[in-house]
């Protein structure tokens, strides 16, 4: 058998790889790790994520080492690196993990087609999700636009899941490059997770926090969320293992009805991840353009004077900001206090949702633009989500019900520290939590901005049924 070579992308582990397992089929196998330009420019923007993925690069090195492998990494041109590593082991095969982001995929299908006319084989699989979304091709054939006709089906195929067996490395004596550091190409000024140890992280939380996931997800200082978000986007945990894990815990016979009903909406939330993917795979001109035909003429703004209030954690909406600041200083937000930022962005102030996708990239380490796309068009009403109309969150009435203590609010924003958050009134901007004290007061009335979104909104409805 000749020798194959596996490019590492976005997959950085050695266990439970679908990819790896595909490509020991066709011989010994050559880890390689191909760093491009495309990639350093993109890791210029996004220096939180670039530092993530050096670290997991090292830990990759590391796991590949104590196999008797060893990773080559290079800088250059993709194609041509890869096709002088075939010539230089004699290897006719490279498999990849496919990549779902529209950018991802065209350079993806250029490479193919390069290093065929090489007569080298390509072998794309479907690694990241936790079941290909060539597996779940819909009605039509073309995916689902509905989570909730989606969501039974994948249920129903994601109960025997094959996540592949260790390969047959090969063993040769070929150059490599230093690996980045984590400061290289853009750096990190925040602690990192500790992705070496991605599979125990998740068992912790399975035998923990996970039991109650159901009741208290959306409480942000609770402390419930799985935190994998950062492991799972550079792959050094798996979608597929961490839904056989999360299955094989739902199977305890001395389980409380409360705790697996919370695993059950554990996995729901990686359906939902499935579901996006399935998304941008099926609809590749979503990552610019809405799904929703009916809103693509829709004028969102690309600016707005309070944007920067936004950006920084300075609106005066206690959530928002909390959310922002915990954004910027950890490069995690909670998920539900992250749709109510989002909904915040996109209908109090008006603006784009590719201004909020943007920001979010900047800062977050578990940033996955196919992921990011889906998420963000859910909330900004132009996506998969069919409601009739947008769902618009109050911010201080979603404070009250899952922060009533204020113990996240206080833990982010200092200013409030020694405040008593007062309750909610009709018109926030009198609330004596304002005022004299640095915490500024609300930039605007939520009531009045969002009836003024949705004024619009029902507007262009009429125009677009016209």
């Amino acid at each position: 058998m000749s020798a194959v070579i596996f490019r590492y992308t976005e997959d950085l582990r050695v266990e439970s790889h679908r990819g790896l397992a595909l490509a020991g089929e066709y011989g010994p196998v050559l880890p390689a790790y191909v760093m491009d330009r495309s990639s350093e420019s993109a890791f210029s923007h996004t220096p939180r994520k670039a530092g993530l993925v050096a670290k997991a690069l090292h830990a990759l090195a590391e796991s590949l080492e104590h196999q008797g492998s060893r990773l080559i990494f290079r800088r250059g041109p993709v194609g041509v690196s890869l096709r002088r590593l075939a010539r230089a082991v004699d290897a006719h095969t490279v498999v990849w993990s496919a990549r779902y982001d529209a950018p991802s995929l065209h350079a993806d299908a250029r490479l193919q087609a390069e290093l065929e006319e090489a007569g080298i084989r390509v072998c794309i699989v479907h690694d990241r999700p936790a079941l290909s979304p060539e597996n779940l091709p819909g009605p039509a054939g073309m995916g689902y636009r509905s989570f909730a006709a989606y969501l039974p089906v994948w249920r129903a195929q994601v109960m025997d899941l094959d996540v592949g067996v260790t390969p047959k490395w090969l063993v040769c004596d070929l150059h490599s490059e230093p690996l980045p550091q984590d400061d290289d190409p853009g750096g990190s000024a925040i602690p990192l997770p500790d992705v070496a140890h991605s599979g125990a992280m998740l068992e912790q939380f399975l035998a923990g926090a996970a039991l109650s996931y159901g009741s208290l997800a959306k409480t942000p200082a609770a402390h419930v969320t799985s935190r994998l978000g950062p492991m799972l986007s550079v792959g050094s945990l798996g979608a597929a293992h961490v839904v056989s894990r999360t299955q094989d815990c739902m199977r305890e016979p001395l389980l409380l009805t409360e705790e697996r009903a919370s695993l059950a909406e554990f996995l729901r939330s990686l359906a939902r991840r499935d579901f996006f993917y399935q998304l941008a795979w099926y609809n590749p001109e979503t990552h610019d353009q809405v799904l929703q035909e009916k809103m693509r003429t829709f004028a969102f703004a690309q600016d707005h004077e309070r944007l920067d209030a936004w950006r920084t954690g300075t609106t005066g909406f206690a959530l928002v900001d909390a959310g922002m600041r915990q954004l910027r200083a950890t490069g995690w937000m909670h998920p539900y206090v992250a749709r109510i930022v989002a909904s915040f962005l996109c209908f109090d102030l008006g603006v784009d949702w590719r201004i909020g996708r943007a920001e979010f990239a900047r800062h977050a380490l578990d940033d996955e633009t196919a992921l990011a796309t889906g998420n963000w068009q859910w909330a900004a009403g132009v996506g998969a989500d069919l409601a009739q109309f947008p769902r618009i969150f109050h911010p201080e009435r979603q404070r009250l019900r899952y922060d009533p203590d204020g113990r996240y609010v206080r833990q982010w924003i200092p200013e409030l520290a020694h405040d008593a958050l007062m309750p909610m009134q009709s018109d926030q901007l009198d609330l004596p939590l304002f005022g004299e004290r640095q915490y500024p007061a609300p930039i605007h009335s939520h009531e009045q901005a969002a009836r003024a979104f949705l004024g619009r909104y029902r507007a262009h409805l009429i125009a677009h049924a016209s």
